[in-house]
């Protein structure tokens, strides 16, 4: 009864041992994985994924990282991905002042654009925020956006920041494998969001927890996330679980959907 929802399973490392990965997942618990893409030449890659194990989903979307090498029209081609049955929501996408500050504007025009879609099509959005949390959170806060839905994955923001997403009902939260280092300081902001706005992730293959940090990170290290949210929230392990499976599906309506071509 567990729902990754976010795993880069494309990635050289995962998808060459991606049977073994998968078996490990579903032997912890994982019902489901959610490929988030970060290009147009990934969504091909996660589709064909999806198609082959039933276990996986996907999200398609432009990464802010990647809008610098993305060309306007490559937002619209999302569209042709749209109607695939394991397509579940648009991400990942959002805004990222980490790595480049060059191209803020460029990237508002594709986070904006993708909006739109997501809201055009009745999908969820997967967010990415790196050192942009508040533009993020204002941007969304435009009146056409108040209904859109989404996650706030791998959140790094500060209480002011969680207090302002969590007034609009329609997002959550979710948290890496960082949580469980011994240098994480900020376990006070994740004892105030209720259970019900949470979602599970790994970030395969980033952000592995403890006690297997130096390795490369892969869905079935989730368990250890889990373990450490259910501590800091004080809320028993399978409790936790069912809470965060069903906000899983109450996102991701299309999760239901059903493939039936191949099964792992």
């Amino acid at each position: 009864m567990i729902v990754d929802t976010h795993s880069h399973l494309y990635y050289p490392e995962l998808k060459s041992n991606l049977d073994e990965i998968l078996k490990r997942a579903q032997d912890i618990g994982i019902e489901k994985i959610i490929i988030p893409s970060v290009n147009i030449e990934t969504i091909k890659e996660i589709i064909d994924i999806s198609d082959k194990y039933e276990i996986i989903y996907t999200a398609v979307g432009i990464h802010p990282t990647d809008v610098k090498n993305s060309q306007r029209k490559h937002i619209k081609l999302i569209e042709e991905y749209l109607q695939h049955p394991k397509v579940v929501a648009i991400g990942e996408i959002g805004l990222d002042f980490y790595w480049d500050k060059s191209n803020i504007d460029e990237q508002k025009y594709f986070f904006e654009e993708q909006i739109n879609i997501a809201i055009e099509y009745d999908l969820p959005i997967i967010i990415h925020t790196r050192n942009s949390i508040e533009d993020t959170i204002e941007l969304l806060n435009k009146e056409a956006y108040i209904k859109i839905k989404g996650q706030f994955h791998c959140f790094s923001g500060n209480k002011e920041n969680l207090e302002k997403i969590l007034s609009n009902d329609n997002f959550f939260i979710s948290f890496c494998g960082n949580i469980t280092y011994k240098n994480y300081k900020k376990t006070e902001i994740i004892k105030s969001i209720p259970p019900q706005k949470l979602l599970f992730e790994t970030d395969s293959p980033f952000m592995t927890p403890i006690p297997i940090k130096n390795k490369i990170n892969e869905p079935a290290n989730i368990i250890y996330t889990i373990i450490r949210l259910s501590e800091i929230l004080n809320i028993e392990f399978d409790a936790l679980v069912e809470i965060v499976y069903n906000n899983s599906y109450k996102l991701f309506k299309k999760l239901k959907g059903e493939n039936k071509n191949n099964i792992i």
